[in-house]
């Protein structure tokens, strides 16, 4: 129920993906900052992020989350070296 999608994915491939999240035949799909770009899924519950991307990155990729009045979730891993003292 999960799949997967980057930018060397061809286009037919990543329509596929998209098809299949559409008619709900999967749950999840994680993709590239690259992939993403553009996608418009009807009642997308959640987005997490996986570190901080730039400022207007990230407002753009939450809309995605909760469009239309919805309710949605975005959620932010930022795992970052601590450094050493």
């Amino acid at each position: 129920m999960a799949d997967a999608m980057n930018g060397d994915l061809k286009q037919r491939q990543r329509e596929a993906v998209i098809k299949q999240l559409k008619q709900r035949r999967l749950r999840i799909v994680v993709a590239t900052d690259v992939a993403a770009r553009g996608l418009d899924i009807k009642d997308l519950s959640h987005v997490v992020n996986y570190d901080m991307p730039s400022k207007d990155a990230y407002i753009h990729r939450i809309g995605r989350a909760g469009r239309a009045g919805a309710k949605g979730t975005s959620m932010l891993m930022s795992l970052t070296k601590k450094k050493e003292s």
